[in-house]
């Protein structure tokens, strides 16, 4: 601290002797009046002895006030009021007051030794010339000692059992006769005998807690009434008396409020009532002399004001400064400015305290039950002020962020003033003086990289303010009785825990850090507060952190899912980390899903990787390249998907340990939420995690890749692998095809075709040779599975461009024709697909077939001789479907019956058109033919189209730009 030259307020204060000897015992603050007034020797001194007793007391205008009524009431003067109705909040000083006018009357005397300082009592309040009654008669009952069923029992074994007769007893022996009879019968005395009972002398009577003996006192029956009712009217009867008389007075303490009364509000209501006429309410403390009394009660002497005035300096400074600094406006400006004077004074005046700790003290914690306002402030700062000065480590004001809550003692009273037990010892092992607390591993931190923070702790400072601050509430302005909930704003926290040390800039960092580590600090976007109840946010990042050191962990869980997505595929592999995990020779496109890893690597590697899998199955080449596709993560996509992910896992940890952590309903739904939110989030990155596919082509030199991308292309799929092959088969230009056409079979194995210049034609192949061109050779189109190439050799059958055959592969003969089974050959008839064999079957052109019969008709369009083998003939000349029956009368090969029925459609019932049209004649005339389609039989018409062209049509130029184009629309060209 020296280096800010400002010194530890332990080396500048001196503290009350029994304060700094630790003897802060429960009855040192605790005045117990019954025990005072019977001189019990167990009375601590300081509450015993008039003159100890005064020389801690600070006089507050209100007991000065009060002192010099009695007294003046006692000395036989008139215009003073003799029933004085104490009545503050919890801990508010009565009992305190109760003591004084008991030792005031006892002992006039002793109030010399008081001097007559602002520092031993109220600036508007004076001790000189008060009035001295002499000899005082007192009587003291106290409500809570006297026991309403038995009384009490005098030393010479007498029970005295009623109030009346206790209070009439202390007064003398000769004053209790008069109410013998009363006091046995516990039937309470009329006027004539109270009034008895002061006459005389001066007499003054005290009575503390009588709510609580009234309450008590219910239950005792007396003939026909209650001890309660009993009572009451003495009670009443006594303040009338009291009020009547020339040298008696009285004061009697009466709880705040309903809690304080034990729930029974109307007694309390009806004992105030009852001295309503006759009493003057005294509230012996006022907020603003609670300072005063800590200082005259703690302190073992007032504080230099040079001190107090260069701390108060060097405090506000730092704190008008951040004020000005987080200024929006010139006028919030010049409120900070203005404020300043007066935080100033505020700290120069509460010195070595914070005015913060005062008011959190005076305006939150007295909104609690068990806190009692000034006794309980007395013992929790008495203790601080005690461990502080033993230990060390104090500073040059003690505030809320400087309270020393690792010392087991000062923890206790706390929680102990506040009734909280132990509830909060797993908040200050956890996050704020643990062995592993967060806030100290943060300033563990910060000392590392900054050493001039290592004694500021500000970490530590900044929690344990906030703990103080997450007691009780301040009052809403506006709503009676209501106050806000628990917790400290940023702006009220940096306000009590700034200073020279501490500079703004730095606290709000710690601040950001503490917000995302603390396990137990809530923040609602306005306030923080420490609850009992563990963040739930702050579980799942604990947990996180654990599940992010098993990194393995995460990549499995979204394996694990990318399978459950996948499931029903046999065509997927799932990360592919070798060639041989992607299976060779299957008749279908299969796609492998790489690793997320792989969208880390370099270009080159991933090119490495890619063109491995491509060319290699295991040890050997792979056949089956034009079969193969591999999915992309994208790599924008995998950190998000990771991060969800580990969040999943970790929400599943705290879900299993709910017991554990004490979680309330609220808190489950709040985890299952997020669990909600982490799937959705999952999902949405799994579902974006394959947006691109690589395929393998053919470049001029080597295997190249082609990468095939969603760009700005929105995909209808909602499924991984749905939109996987969306892309492959929908967007753009197709790359992957279901179906495929004879015609394309047929051109893509040559069939009917020269396989090189010179030889004749192709007419057979077997089906396992085509299914590996569609396989091996890298070209278009790539086939979804063998399924295409079964629905094409079908449909080929069908129409008879083909002839299917199984078996042995058929040899060719001198005629050009295969030697085959003609009853297992299958053309021009429908072929089911599962008849299909793609491993033993062979095609043929039909025309390499044999036939049984050769029956010659004439085409009845164009006149011409055909040949009819079994099957519907086509004319060679102008390509009908033609019946061609060789004998009327006989058996139509067409439609099996006799006469023939399938004779040509009537004029009426067909339309026929043969034109001659350029480019633009042809888009034009699309909307014709699209109408006539629409009112022809299946909703088609046949095209007949013929081109010409002397140069000729280059055959690469035709299949790319007039028969690929037909493929794609489903167009099959005879």
């Amino acid at each position: 601290m020296d280096t800010y030259g400002l010194r530890p307020w332990t080396e500048l204060v001196k503290l009350h002797p029994d304060v700094e000897a630790g003897a802060l015992t429960e009855a040192v603050f605790a005045i117990d009046l019954g025990a005072i007034a019977a001189g019990d020797p167990n009375v601590p001194l300081v509450n015993r002895d008039p003159e100890a007793f005064f020389r801690a007391t600070y006089f507050t205008a209100d007991l000065c006030r009060l002192l010099r009524e009695v007294l003046s009431c006692l000395n036989g003067q008139q215009g003073f009021n003799r029933v004085l109705k104490l009545r503050t909040p919890f801990g508010g000083g009565k009992s305190h007051t109760l003591a004084a006018l008991l030792h005031a009357a006892r002992n006039r005397s002793a109030l010399g030794v008081v001097p007559d300082t602002p520092e031993a009592r109220a600036p508007d309040a004076s001790l000189k010339d008060l009035p001295d009654p002499g000899s005082v008669a007192v009587a003291v009952f106290d409500g809570e000692k006297f026991d309403a069923r038995d009384g009490t029992t005098l030393p010479d074994g007498r029970t005295i059992r009623t109030p009346w007769g206790w209070l009439a007893w202390q007064l003398g022996e000769d004053t209790f006769e008069k109410v013998r009879g009363h006091d046995e019968d516990r039937v309470s005395p009329g006027g004539e005998v109270v009034k008895a009972l002061l006459a005389g002398r001066p007499t003054l009577l005290l009575l503390d807690e009588v709510l609580k003996y009234m309450e008590r006192s219910a239950a005792v029956p007396v003939l026909d009434s209650t001890l309660q009712r009993q009572a009451l009217d003495f009670f009443q009867t006594l303040t009338v008396e009291v009020a009547g008389s020339s040298q008696a007075a009285m004061a009697f303490s009466l709880q705040w409020s309903a809690r304080e009364a034990l729930g029974n509000i109307a007694l309390l209501q009806e004992l105030d009532k009852l001295a309503s006429r006759v009493d003057q309410l005294r509230e012996p403390v006022a907020d603003d002399e609670v300072l005063h009394v800590l200082h005259r009660r703690l302190l073992g002497g007032k504080p230099s004001s040079a001190t107090a005035q260069e701390v108060a300096a060097a405090y506000a400074d730092v704190v008008t400064g951040m004020r000005r600094a987080y200024a929006s406006s010139p006028a919030e400006a010049s409120d900070a400015d203005e404020k300043d004077a007066e935080l100033r004074a505020r700290l120069q005046a509460a010195y070595p305290f914070h005015p913060a700790l005062i008011d959190c003290m005076r305006e939150r914690w007295t909104s609690l039950d068990a806190f009692q306002r000034t006794r309980g402030a007395l013992r929790f700062l008495g203790a601080c002020l005690h461990t502080l000065k033993s230990d060390g480590g104090a500073r040059p004001l003690l505030g809320p962020g400087d309270i020393p809550i690792k010392s087991a003692d000062t923890r206790v009273r706390l929680l102990k003033e506040l009734g909280l037990q132990n509830e909060y010892d797993p908040v200050v092992a956890a996050d704020i003086e643990g062995a592993n607390a967060r806030a100290k591993r943060i300033d563990q931190r910060l000392a590392k990289e900054t050493p001039a923070l290592a004694g500021v702790r500000p970490a530590a400072r900044l929690a344990t303010a906030i703990l103080m601050y997450s007691f009780g509430g301040l009052k809403k302005d506006g709503a009676e009785g209501e106050t806000l909930p628990p917790g400290v704003t940023e702006s009220e926290l940096l306000a009590s825990c700034v200073g020279p040390e501490l500079d703004s800039i730095t606290a709000t960092a710690v601040l950001s850090e503490l917000r995302n580590s603390c396990l137990y600090l809530h923040y609602d976007g306005v306030r923080y507060c420490f609850k009992k109840d563990p963040n739930v946010t702050k579980l799942i990042e604990d947990a996180e952190q654990e599940v992010s050191k098993r990194p393995e962990a995460v990549s499995e869980r979204i394996c694990e899912m990318l399978g459950q997505r996948l499931a029903g595929h046999q065509e997927t592999i799932i990360w592919p980390r070798e060639s041989h995990d992607i299976a060779d020779e299957e008749p279908q496109f299969l796609v492998g899903y790489l690793p997320l890893e792989f969208a880390g690597q370099s270009a080159a590697k991933q090119k490495e990787v890619a063109l491995d899998l491509f060319r290699n199955y295991g040890n050997r080449p792979r056949r089956y390249r034009n079969g193969i596709g591999l999915a992309v993560p994208h790599k924008q996509q995998v950190e998000p998907l990771r991060r969800a992910v580990r969040y999943l896992l970790a929400v599943g940890k705290v879900e299993e340990k709910r017991s554990q952590h004490h979680l309330s309903k609220d808190q489950t739904d709040q985890l299952r939420e997020r669990q909600r939110t982490e799937q959705a989030a999952a999902e949405s990155a799994l579902r974006n995690l394959y947006p691109c596919v690589w395929l393998p082509r053919v470049g001029k030199e080597a295997l190249e890749i082609e990468q095939v991308e969603v760009g700005g292309r929105p995909l209808q799929s909602t499924e991984v692998h749905g939109r996987v092959m969306e892309l492959l088969t929908t967007v753009g230009t197709p790359k992957v095809h279901s179906t495929v056409t004879p015609t394309k079979m047929m051109e893509r194995v040559k069939l009917g075709e020269p396989l090189a210049e010179g030889e004749p034609p192709r007419l057979g192949v077997r089906a396992a040779d085509v299914r590996d061109a569609f396989f091996e050779s890298i070209e278009p189109p790539r086939l979804t599975s063998a399924s295409a190439l079964r629905k094409a050799i079908a449909k080929g059958v069908a129409d008879g461009s083909l002839a299917y055959t199984s078996g042995a592969t058929p040899q060719l003969g001198a005629d050009g024709k295969f030697e085959v089974n003609l009853d297992r050959v299958a053309c021009g008839r429908p072929l089911a697909e599962d008849e299909v064999d793609l491993d033993s079957g062979f095609l043929m052109v039909p025309s390499a077939v044999p036939v049984r019969e050769v029956l010659v008709g004439v085409c009845p369009t164009c006149k011409q001789t055909q040949c009819v083998c079994e099957k519907p003939a086509v004319c060679a000349n102008c390509g009908q479907m033609q019946c061609v029956c060789v004998t009327p009368p006989e058996k139509c090969l067409i439609c099996g019956q006799s006469p023939c029925v399938c004779a040509p459609v009537p004029a009426d019932k067909v339309v026929r058109l043969r034109f001659r049209a350029t480019r633009d004649q042809v888009f034009k005339a699309f909307p014709a033919i699209a109408n006539l389609a629409d009112k022809s039989d299946e909703g088609k018409v046949s095209i007949h189209i013929e081109a010409v062209s002397e140069s000729g049509f280059d055959p690469s130029w035709l299949r790319n730009a007039v028969e690929e184009p037909l493929d794609e629309a489903d167009i099959e060209a005879e």
